[in-house]
């Protein structure tokens, strides 16, 4: 609208000047000798003007076009070519994204011919390569993009990637090594060189690269700590016998790390008690059983000494309560040697709280021992006919038949790694696989077969009254 409003001005300011021009005297005089001579005004002399200097001007134009036409004619069919292959480039890339192999194949090889930018049309070449599966040819093409300015990290990433696909591991693992070393805020190096380092059970590798993503800030806090634990605990494990010395300093350290797991402090105090120092190996237990309590500490602490008296082994477990007396386990423990001191009341009121809250099978087996000790064995038969569909608890599944704990096969160290690292969640194979276990109904706060083993059988009671939360306080 300003603008039309602009024109009109325009032309009325012109129209203006020509009728002022034109009452003007004067003129200019034309002579063509034989011809004769002419004489214009004014305004017929400014129209001539106008009208021969556009005529110049048409004819430069002319003239210019025709110099520069070449020019211009290379720059439209370069121009074109930049599109033909822009478009090759997408839709090669959309194709390989879409999974189309052969469509990305062929827009890859039209973009090379077109493609003045070597890393797209190598980038398209390894996507097409990747997506029909030939993870050579897709490798190659990445390691010719690491030679390229700005396309070193990228070709390094897909390189590893490809590598790992075909089953190079150690290709994989130097691919990502070498992008580690690199400056630069991607994360993808250390999670790639640590997982494959921690799928192969690499274990001391993972440490060292771990330490490379504490310095460089990829992992922190609660995860770094507890994933170095599991690290340090699976790689004592994987240590021959004449190793011992440098097994034990790699568990201290883990426990150090993350007391609250319970792998670390078993094999740790397992360790100390083979050595038969058996006061270092309680204290252990101990800092595990107050960070996380676990049937499996209390099942060692039971069996430290194999020379050791009831009353012994009773302080031990009493010294695991008073480091985290308000658990479950705690509780658990604490009714178990109420049962190994025949107050089978106190038990079955203790347990009978417990299965209130969770009745696993374990727990259900308990009760059923201490009513059939009470003396109420039509309730214990009740109590032992729910143990059978009852749960089974993941803890005790860790304890095996022959009462070793945390025995994980390469592969589970490797899962604990990011389930327990990660999240704090202690993952149980033994009972997602429903491998055989300890019997549940075994009193883990009696000492083993032996000279001083505790007896619990003793004479039945008379039930005068119901047990449990139905039975009334001794006034």
């Amino acid at each position: 609208m300003i603008i039309l409003i602009l024109f009109i001005l325009l032309v009325i300011v012109i129209g203006i000047g020509f009728v002022f021009a034109s009452k003007l005297p004067g003129g200019i005089t034309i002579d063509l000798a034989s011809a004769g001579s002419y004489e214009l005004g004014v305004v017929p002399t400014i129209l001539f003007l106008i009208a021969i200097g556009g005529a110049v001007a048409l004819v430069w134009w002319l003239l210019a076009s025709f110099v520069t036409l070449p020019k211009r004619f290379s720059r439209s069919r370069k121009a074109s070519k930049v599109r033909d292959a822009n478009r090759a480039l997408a839709d090669g890339l959309l194709a390989a994204e879409a999974g189309d192999a052969l469509l990305a194949k062929k827009l890859s090889k039209k973009a090379a011919q077109h493609a003045d930018d070597d890393r797209l049309k190598l980038l398209l070449e390894a996507r097409a390569a990747e997506v029909a599966d030939d993870w050579s040819s897709a490798e190659r093409a990445w390691a010719q993009l690491t030679r390229l300015p700005g396309g070193q990290l990228a070709g390094l990433r897909g390189a590893a990637s490809a590598a790992s696909a075909r089953g190079d591991t150690l290709s994989a693992q130097s691919r990502a090594r070498e992008a580690l070393e690199l400056k630069s805020a991607a994360e993808w190096p250390f999670n790639s060189l640590f997982d494959s380092q921690v799928a192969d059970a690499n274990w001391q590798a993972a440490l060292s690269t771990l330490s490379v993503g504490e310095k460089r800030g990829y992992i922190t806090d609660d995860s770094l700590r507890r994933r170095r634990s599991v690290l340090l605990t699976a790689r004592a494990l994987a240590m021959q016998n004449a190793e011992r010395k440098d097994a034990q300093r790699l568990l201290a350290e883990a426990i150090r790390s993350a007391p609250g797991f319970p792998p670390a402090a078993w094999h740790g105090a397992r360790h100390l008690m083979i050595d038969g120092k058996f006061k270092a190996a309680q204290g252990v237990l101990e800092l595990g059983w107050k960070a996380r309590p676990h049937p499996a500490l209390a099942q060692l602490s039971g069996r430290l000494d194999p020379q050791a008296n009831a009353e012994t082994v009773t302080k031990r477990l009493e010294g695991l309560i008073a480091a985290n007396p308000d658990h479950r386990e705690s509780r658990i423990l604490k009714a178990e040697l109420a049962m190994s001191r025949k107050d089978w009341l106190s038990a079955v009121k203790a347990l009978a709280l417990l299965v209130e809250e969770n009745p696993t099978s374990r727990l259900c087996l308990l009760l059923e021992k201490a009513l059939n000790r009470y003396g109420d064995p039509s309730e214990a038969d009740r109590w032992g006919r729910m143990a059978i569909t009852a749960s089974r608890e993941p803890e005790w599944s860790d304890i095996d038949p022959k009462g070793a704990a945390f025995d994980y096969a390469p592969r589970d160290w490797a899962r604990l790694v990011y389930t327990f690292g990660d999240t704090g969640q202690l993952v149980h194979p033994r009972y997602e696989s429903s491998a055989r276990e300890l019997a549940a109904g075994r009193t883990i706060a009696l000492p083993g077969p032996g000279t001083n083993q505790v007896k619990v059988e003793g004479a039945k009671a008379t039930v005068t009254t119901r047990p449990l939360d139905y039975a009334p306080e001794d006034k």
